[in-house]
């Protein structure tokens, strides 16, 4: 495990210091290694493998090799349904974690706190992104997932409330916030910042989320 931890470290180091430099050929290169790498630390260290974690991580790795050539629309559009997916599987994970599949547990009083400031969160969102009226939908559905999944980290959080909660729930965030920077410039030119700050949330959610299942909860 510690050697893929290792490689995923200086793989996501060197991603984005090509980023910062402008290097597009090991940019691309390291953006394809990020994930597979971390797909070998949860494998190889976690106590017990939850089955939707890892196509939530491929899928993930799909979006990333997907959107290197962001540009086509073919391939931007693949690639957030990938990450869309990815988004699910972990919902999935999440909702095994808590046992909904087996006892029906939901935290009410997380729904009842989350609920509100989701929503106006959500509003604030789309007026900020300002979407065009054909993606307008697709937007609106992405972030009900997104949102959806930081429920399910919120609970989690509030039932498992140790270290693996807190990564949990922080991945989730990270993850709303690189997307919602993602959504932000796919109607504006991509800013040298914005890419930095995508890939940084991006890869601190799936490596929250990761380290956080990897301990029985």
């Amino acid at each position: 495990m510690w050697y893929f931890l290792a490689f995923f470290v200086l793989t996501s180091a060197v991603h984005i210091t090509a980023i910062s430099t402008q290097k597009e050929i090991l940019r691309r290169v390291s953006k394809c290694l990020i994930v597979p790498f971390l797909l070998g630390v949860y494998i190889c260290g976690a106590e017990t493998l939850l089955f939707f974690a890892i196509p939530a991580l491929i899928f993930g790795w799909i979006g990333d090799v997907l959107l290197i050539k962001i540009q086509k629309s073919i391939f931007f559009k693949l690639g957030l349904l990938s990450f869309l997916l990815g988004h699910i599987c972990y919902i999935i994970t999440f909702a095994a974690v808590l046992g909904l599949f087996d006892a029906g547990r939901i935290g009410i009083p997380a729904i009842a706190i989350f609920t509100p400031p989701a929503l106006v969160l959500g509003i604030v969102v789309i007026r900020l992104i300002k979407p065009t009226k054909e993606m307008f939908l697709p937007v609106c559905v992405y972030m009900f997932v997104i949102m959806t999944m930081v429920l399910f980290g919120f609970q989690i959080f509030i039932f498992y409330p140790g270290i693996p909660g807190h990564l949990i729930l922080c991945g989730c965030l990270c993850f709303m916030v690189s997307d919602t920077i993602l959504a932000y410039y796919t109607f504006r030119k991509l800013k040298l910042s914005g890419s930095l700050l995508i890939m940084c949330y991006y890869i601190l959610a799936q490596a929250c989320i990761i380290f956080g299942l990897m301990k029985n909860l």
